[in-house]
């Protein structure tokens, strides 16, 4: 699919094909940030919506489908009504319908939630007034085709448990868990979400580590102190005027929410550090995170409610610090640790703004290995970079991808087993001149003349200043 952007701060007009790992290169304030950030809330709104409430849903689906406006047109009409009563009775159904006549539906359907995105919701993900992003646009192309689903898409219907939907090719079958016998009634948003989840299951959903990562870790105990303030100060307003005063939160959210969609998220993520040690990511077993620890020469740990870094001192003894006392790499490179050991589902795109950031060069390219393996596992990622060193080693993994490598000739090289990157993984552009440039890519890599003539300009300087002075120095 691709996706389109059109008058988006500096980008006057762009398009964005998705890879399994996706790099935007270019010099500052060309638009590489806005274009993450915005794909990143389009992505989200349309992973939340179809769980959103019904009025919201109602206000947007008109004309997008057909039969009361949860079906697709032609074929065998989707009736929710017949489909939840088979539900209730048998605890499965179906309907006969082809690829086509989704892919129809789920492009008006997109088109519909494209339009509201670029009238309102793109101001409140980068958080601009009103007056900003008045003609901005901003949509989804698909692919003709509607391919078969690999497994059932899975929804939480309230009162009645999961609904199963998967589309095989010729039908879409829906499959209830739970005893049989219920009121159909029940089942009826239920069979309208998980049709909804059908039609949108093939956009990826976001996940994503902003640049103002490094500060979060810093100061997102100072955010929340003053949200609390703020919360006792509307609470003893309201003691005040006799708990007769209906306290306006919202407030809070417009006092202290002053940031972009994607950095509150950050923010919110790195708040729940403490709490998500329980959990398993998808990919833990794959143990990507001791990359990092590698990478850093430390590890991270939870402890008191906080996040703490522990490395080896000059004396070999342990230094354990909270992650705000630790260095800026260690700080940059702990949301990634743990979303990697806690987060990560293989339905994310990874959104990394700078991932390079306050990392010295061999780091650099360490971290190119480890992005490599990420998209292995699964999980497609997107990047945004200034750094030469992670693009060239793309490069160098695009040609270990090309070749039938043994693990002697791997480690001589300087190559684990599991690193490397096909052809058809990756896809580069370079923002520039109010747009993006789509880079060829090839298994020799790609070029990014944004860094070589960059570094070509320093050679022929060096050169012209060396020539000078042994010119001065032989005529001393």
């Amino acid at each position: 699919m691709l996706f389109r952007f059109r008058n988006l701060g500096p980008i006057e007009e762009a398009a964005l094909e998705l890879g399994r790992l996706t790099i935007i290169a270019g010099r500052n304030n060309t638009g590489k940030t806005y274009l993450a950030y915005t794909l990143y809330g389009l992505l989200q709104q349309r992973a939340g919506w179809p769980d959103s409430p019904s009025s919201e849903r109602r206000r947007l689906r008109a004309g997008t489908v057909s039969n009361d406006d949860t079906g697709p047109p032609g074929s065998e009409a989707f009736d929710p009504v017949r489909i939840a009563t088979d539900l209730a009775n048998h605890g499965h159904a179906s309907m006969g319908v082809d690829g086509a006549t989704l892919s129809s539906a789920r492009s008006a359907l997109s088109a519909a939630l494209d339009a509201d995105f670029s009238q309102s919701l793109v101001r409140r993900v980068l958080h601009a007034s009103d007056g900003d992003f008045t003609g901005t646009e901003l949509g989804v192309e698909w692919p003709n085709e509607f391919p078969p689903t690999v497994g059932p898409i899975v929804v939480r219907a309230a009162g009645i448990g999961t609904i199963s939907v998967e589309f095989d090719g010729t039908r879409v079958s829906f499959r209830a868990d739970g005893a049989t016998g219920r009121d159909p009634a029940l089942y009826e948003d239920g069979v309208a979400v998980a049709f909804r989840h059908l039609l949108l299951s093939a956009l990826p959903t976001p996940f994503v580590l902003t640049a103002e990562r490094f500060g979060i870790s810093l100061f997102h105990r100072e955010l929340d102190f003053t949200k609390n303030t703020l919360v006792q100060i509307l609470q003893e307003m309201n003691h005040r005027d006799g708990g007769n005063r209906e306290v306006p939160f919202w407030i809070i959210d417009r006092a202290t929410s002053r940031y972009a969609n994607p950095i509150q998220d950050n923010i919110d993520y790195t708040r729940s550090l403490p709490d998500i040690g329980r959990e398993a990511s998808e990919i833990q077993k794959l143990k990507l995170f001791n990359d990092l620890k590698d990478l850093m020469d430390g590890h991270y740990r939870i402890s008191g409610g906080e996040v703490r870094f522990v490395s080896r001192g000059r004396n070999g003894d342990r230094v354990n610090l909270p992650l705000h006392q630790a260095s800026a790499s260690a700080r940059g490179l702990a949301d990634l640790y743990f979303y990697l050991r806690h987060a990560a589902r293989r339905d994310h795109l990874l959104i990394v703004d700078e991932p390079e950031s306050h990392l010295d060069t061999e780091n650099q390219v360490q971290l190119a290995h480890l992005l490599s393996r990420i998209v292995k596992s699964g999980i497609r990622v997107l990047i945004t970079t200034h750094s030469d060193y992670i693009v060239k080693e793309i490069n160098n993994l695009l040609m270990l991808g090309r070749l039938n490598l043994g693990r002697a000739a791997r480690r001589k090289i300087g190559y684990r087993e599991d690193v490397g990157l096909d052809e058809g993984d990756v896809q580069a552009y370079i923002a520039e001149d109010g747009g993006l440039r789509r880079c060829r890519v090839d298994a020799y890599g790609f070029d990014f003349p944004v860094f070589d003539t960059t570094i070509d300009s320093i050679n022929e300087r060096s050169a012209d200043l060396t020539a000078w002075v042994m010119e001065s120095e032989s005529s001393e």
